[in-house]
């Protein structure tokens, strides 16, 4: 079976898109700053759980576990979690995040363990709409019913 495009860059070409997230690690602070905002208005919990649905690098699950928040990222490359635990690690918050590789098209699956304990959700930058419609329906789904507790 052919791999869909996502699987042939991320996961097979990481290096074509990495080098992109490499050069947007500064501005996640400012992007952070604008979801503790949003988290706030939206009562989710000082240190509540976070799923970080496609963390490319993990740039904002590292600066959200430096705000004291538990944070699970997934991402279908490999790659790139590798190098989201070593920022993880070299932030001192290894212990806050769970970086996973997965699909999300199958985050159900990968989230069973944490079934209901998510405060929010978050899906930055570019990866929702990589698929069709009935593909991000069915993500969206799998999220409120296997993963929230609440949601934004």
């Amino acid at each position: 079976m052919k791999k869909h495009w996502t699987e042939r860059m991320f996961v097979d070409n990481p290096s074509l898109f990495g080098t992109r997230l490499e050069g947007l690690v500064e501005q996640a602070g400012a992007e952070v700053d604008g979801l503790l905002s949003i988290f706030s208005e939206h009562q989710v919990p000082s240190g509540g759980m976070v799923l970080d649905l496609a963390c490319g690098i993990g740039r904002h699950s590292v600066l959200l576990a430096e705000k004291g928040f538990e944070v699970v990222g997934v991402d279908i490359s490999p790659s790139f979690i590798a190098r989201a635990k070593e920022l993880a690690s070299e932030a001192g918050v290894g212990e806050r995040v769970d970086f996973r590789v997965g699909d999300m098209r199958r985050v159900g699956e990968l989230l069973d363990a944490f079934e209901g304990r998510f405060d929010a959700v978050i899906n930055l930058f570019t990866s929702m709409g990589f698929w069709d419609e009935g593909t991000d329906r069915r993500i969206c789904a799998q999220l409120l019913t296997a993963s929230l507790s609440s949601t934004l």
